[in-house]
């Protein structure tokens, strides 16, 4: 029997859920879902049966088309599920970070309206269901909660029960062009975290496009480290293998040595990382013990990607078509990507997906800028979102009546078309090991410190992280980094937290009185600020 590429299959269906029923169809045995640490593999027959079941339960308990659901988990074949089966309903999903504690979640779900949460009981030392119920009694517009796991609380209700008691019989709901699909929270200027309105068909024509410049099909498995809440993972990595037909391998959490061990074992042919786990497993000791062969491509982007990297890793891993991407949640993930084959892709982040318009501009005037001159990267195109959920005026200073959306970032367009990341970002954005971080939040909750008069917050470039944070205080009294990073514990993610503080009694001022955080990191890196003790 002739084996059907994507592109005979189908051109770009109207969600995730449409794409699986596809490839439920034409190769329902084939393997769609690996996750070899918990020894979990599904079919495209099995996912779309659990899908269904899972769908027809929601449904049941009243979930429709366009209301929110929470969904806070590990990496873990439910996960996978529980999207597809939110597409099938035309329900909005809403990813938590797995790193989010209780004041996190709180905003999150009541910022969203969310009606259900789906999560899993615990992950690592984070108890997601405790934190959960104890925020219930907060969240007005929780109705239900279900857990992954076996648990035997009264107000919980078991997702295996559910998947065994309900019917997998569905009738899905039609998802027309621009339907809300999905709100992504991302760090805001505001110190609050803003939800990206992503439509399903934004979502599914970026996913779609990214696995066709891969070269994505059928035989390929792609593996990630990349956490399924993140836009990167569940709409480029799952919904690209949805698209393609292609195996999604998934790990719960990075670890060099285990992610190896996954490459050879499962013979993955794509792996997509951002540079510090790349360089993690690069200069890991046990990497030449592994086969490694079966690696014919995968993506980098996240922090600022150095192409000697990502060129050594090509020949040495050896990952031939390893290529540089560039994305954000607000345009439902990648922008642009080169080929495989491409003698670019490592020195640029490649050609802008089809259907996308990419231009530079002055950050103030916002006039485009010519070929090789660093401004402000801008981009419009059917990718880019909605908007931010709740939030006009955030909506309408990043996305003009045209269509065109600011992405904060800087880099320059070559004569060919080819995007280059360069020149830092606008925003003050941290990128510490691929999780995007705002001081704002961070400065915020310090102001609370009554030892602290004045805060700064910024990056500091790392070679494993490629930036961590740093904070400079002006303090009312003497106060230990201790202290202050008790205060700060179970507040925030513990990626957020500072790992250097520094004294300062005076601030580098610009003239209209904001501080220059440039300086500070000036400073910072020619060591003439004082630590705290």
């Amino acid at each position: 029997m002739k084996q059907l590429k994507c592109h005979e299959v189908m051109e770009c269906p109207e969600n995730s859920y449409a794409a699986l029923r596809v490839h439920a169809s034409f190769r329902p045995e084939d393997t769609a879902l690996i996750f070899p640490l918990a020894g979990a593999k599904l079919t495209y027959a099995q996912w779309l049966d659990q899908s269904n079941r899972l769908a027809a339960a929601l449904q049941g308990m009243g979930v429709k088309s366009g209301d929110r659901v929470g969904l806070w988990a590990e990496n873990r074949a439910e996960w996978a599920v529980a999207m597809t089966a939110l597409a099938a309903l035309g329900a909005v999903l809403v990813p938590v970070n797995t790193h989010f504690r209780e004041e996190d979640l709180h905003y999150v779900m009541t910022h969203s309206s969310a009606s259900v949460l789906i999560l899993s009981e615990r992950y690592r030392n984070n108890s997601y269901l405790q934190m959960a119920l104890g925020q219930r009694a907060n969240l007005p517009h929780l109705r239900e909660i279900v857990c992954f796991d076996e648990v035997n609380l009264p107000g919980v209700l078991s997702y295996q029960d559910l998947i065994k008691s309900s019917s997998s019989n569905f009738e899905p709901v039609a998802t027309p062009e621009g339907t809300l699909g999905s709100i992504q929270y991302t760090s805001g200027t505001t110190g609050r975290p803003k939800g990206a309105e992503l439509s399903f068909s934004g979502m599914m024509l970026n996913a779609a496009i990214t696995a066709k410049r891969l070269e994505l099909g059928p035989k390929d498995r792609w593996t990630s480290i990349i956490p399924l809440f993140h836009c990167a993972g569940c709409i480029m990595n799952l919904t690209g293998c949805l698209y393609a037909g292609a195996a999604y391998v998934g790990v719960p959490s990075f670890d060099a040595e285990a992610m190896l061990q996954i490459v050879e074992s499962e013979r993955c042919t794509l792996l997509t990382g951002v540079p510090t786990s790349f360089l993690a497993m690069l200069e890991h000791p046990a990497r030449s013990k592994h086969d490694l062969s079966s690696l014919r491509s995968g993506t980098c982007g996240g922090a600022d990607c150095d192409p000697s990297v990502l060129e050594r890793c090509a020949k040495e891993f050896p990952i031939p078509g390893l290529v540089q991407v560039y994305g954000q949640t607000e345009s439902s993930t990648l922008i642009s990507l080169d080929t495989p084959d491409s003698e670019h892709r490592w020195v640029t982040a490649g050609l802008a997906l089809d259907g996308t318009s990419l231009r530079v501009t002055h950050p103030e005037t916002r006039h485009p800028l010519p070929f090789g001159q660093i401004g402000q990267i801008e981009v419009c195109g059917p990718t880019v979102m909605l908007g931010y959920h709740r939030q006009p005026n955030e909506t309408a200073q990043t996305i003009d009546a045209e269509g065109w959306m600011q992405t904060g970032d800087l880099g320059y367009l070559r004569e060919d078309g080819r995007l280059v990341i360069a020149g830092g970002r606008l925003r003050d954005m941290i990128i510490r090991g691929g999780e995007n971080i705002y001081p704002v939040e961070i400065e915020n909750l310090l102001r609370e410190h009554p030892a602290v008069h004045e805060i700064a917050v910024f990056g500091e470039p790392d070679k494993y992280y490629g930036e961590t944070v740093s904070a400079c205080i002006q303090l009312k009294r003497e106060v230990s980094t201790n202290d202050l990073g008790d205060f700060l514990k179970g507040r925030i993610a513990g990626f957020k937290h500072p790992v250097r503080y520094y004294r300062v009694v005076s601030w580098p001022m610009t003239s209209s009185g904001k501080i220059r955080k440039r300086d500070l990191r000036e400073m910072a890196a020619a060591k003439t600020l004082e630590l705290l003790g």
